[in-house]
């Protein structure tokens, strides 16, 4: 009995030994013993990330739950990547992606997915920025055309692709429609022609994006920043001249003004003549008499061309003299003399001055007067002739006045006559006296 107890007793402390022992052993045996690999779960294996981003959509997509038992995928978001809210609750452990519209462009946001397969495992925080709107400009290659730019700032992929492109316009304040639609991602610029003249118009872009593949039919719509054209009237030109009509060789000054179009303007002037000019206010010398058809043409900073009506120009060779008479040429005192002027050329009607008039003539203006001087010499009239241009022409005609006649003879033999006839009737007299006398004288008588 007492030998069993110890055989029992012998074999506990064997046991104990090789328990406590039994690392130690393992680890100084020759053998080698084989190493199987053991899978243990491990922290952050789900990623979420965005595979396509607009202004206001997102396609998110994250890592397919791996657990033996799915529960459900928590999509979570967040403006500041600390406090978090549940975005949607998705039971299909297939649907590992989402299309997100609604958001606001230029906006930060957070996203973030917890698996539950059963236990609770979240992914990376991910950080997005929304793209901005599209921006909208043009330029106008004529008055009544506009060139339209734009650019779109969307990555498209996953979920998210482009649908259309739309130009909306109001005209004068009035509501907006769709000018063209515009199905091409790649097409970024339309040219819209013609448009009104003297008319106000706003155009905005519209981008619409889509979802892709989604069952429910899902797009985001967004506007760019609005533009606005007031188109200007058509260009008007009136040419004119001043003065009117000029001579040969004196300088006519021309204007030229200018009614909608755009500016800057240039000028340029067809004188009529074979020659041209440019600016806005040119002068201009005409060699050669005749009608001049003068023109401005106007181009406005868009290329558009008008011309003015022609204006109707008249130049005129100088004024001159072709005879200048004295009739008579030597008058005397108390006898009429006429003044005549023969003229060529000029501009216009033309205009009279006469100067060395003898006494009791004065100037009138006519081509031809009459008057009586009334005072006797030698005089050098001179007349002068002024068109509307204001060139002159001068002649001189010599008039000889003498003194009046006598008795029909000429003033010294006249006066001869009648001092002779006075003496002779004087003589005459004295005669008829002294007879008489001789007659009545008594005779004397003497004692």
């Amino acid at each position: 009995m007492y030998g069993r107890f110890k055989l029992a007793r012998l074999f506990a402390v064997i046991l104990l030994s090789t328990v406590s022992l039994g690392p130690t052993v393992l680890a100084v045996e020759t053998a080698p013993r084989p190493l199987i690999p053991r899978t243990y779960p491990q922290v952050g294996q789900y990623t979420i990330d965005y595979s396509g981003l607009g202004p206001t959509a997102i396609s998110l997509n994250w890592t397919k739950s791996t657990g033996g038992s799915f529960n459900e995928y928590v999509l979570q978001t967040s403006t500041d990547g600390v406090s978090w809210a549940t975005f949607a609750n998705i039971l299909d452990i297939a649907n590992t992606s989402i299309y997100i519209s609604g958001l606001v462009p230029g906006a930060t946001n957070w996203w973030q997915v917890i698996t539950y397969d059963p236990l609770s495992q979240s992914t990376n925080a991910l950080k997005t920025i929304q793209p901005s709107t599209a921006s909208l400009s043009y330029t106008q290659q004529t008055a009544t055309s506009a060139q339209f730019r734009w650019n779109n700032n969307a990555a498209y992929g996953g979920l998210v692709a482009f649908d259309s492109y739309q130009l909306m316009e109001s005209v004068n304040s009035g509501a907006f429609f769709p000018v063209v639609r515009i199905v091409d991602q790649s097409s970024l610029g339309y040219t819209l022609a013609p448009l009104a003249p003297s008319t106000d118009y706003s155009f905005y872009l519209n981008t619409t994006d889509r979802c892709m593949g989604c069952s429910v039919v899902s797009s985001s719509t967004t506007e760019s920043n609005t533009v606005h054209i007031s188109t200007l009237g058509p260009l008007s030109v009136v040419g004119s001249a001043t003065p009117t009509s000029v001579d040969v060789e004196q300088l006519a000054y021309f204007s030229c003004s200018t009614a909608g179009g755009a500016s800057p303007y240039s000028y340029s002037w067809a004188f009529g003549d074979g020659s041209s000019g440019t600016g806005a206010n040119p002068s201009h010398t005409y060699n050669a008499p005749g009608m001049m058809d003068a023109v401005c043409t106007v181009t406005d900073s868009f290329g558009a061309i008008a011309n003015s009506k022609p204006i109707m120009f008249a130049v005129y060779i100088d004024p001159s003299i072709i005879s200048f008479t004295a009739t008579p040429a030597s008058p005397e005192l108390g006898q009429s003399v006429t003044f005549s002027v023969s003229t060529s050329g000029g501009n216009g009607s033309l205009t009279h001055s006469y100067a060395s008039l003898p006494t009791g003539c004065s100037s009138t203006n006519s081509s031809s007067f009459s008057c009586t001087p009334r005072s006797s010499g030698i005089y050098e009239v001179m007349v002068t002739v002024t068109d509307q241009g204001g060139e002159t022409a001068s002649s001189t005609v010599r008039v000889s006045i003498g003194p009046s006649r006598v008795l029909g003879l000429p003033q010294a033999m006249g006066l001869a006559v009648i001092f002779g006839a006075i003496l002779g009737a004087a003589a005459i007299l004295s005669i008829v006296l002294a007879i008489r006398r001789k007659r009545g004288m008594p005779k004397l008588t003497t004692t």
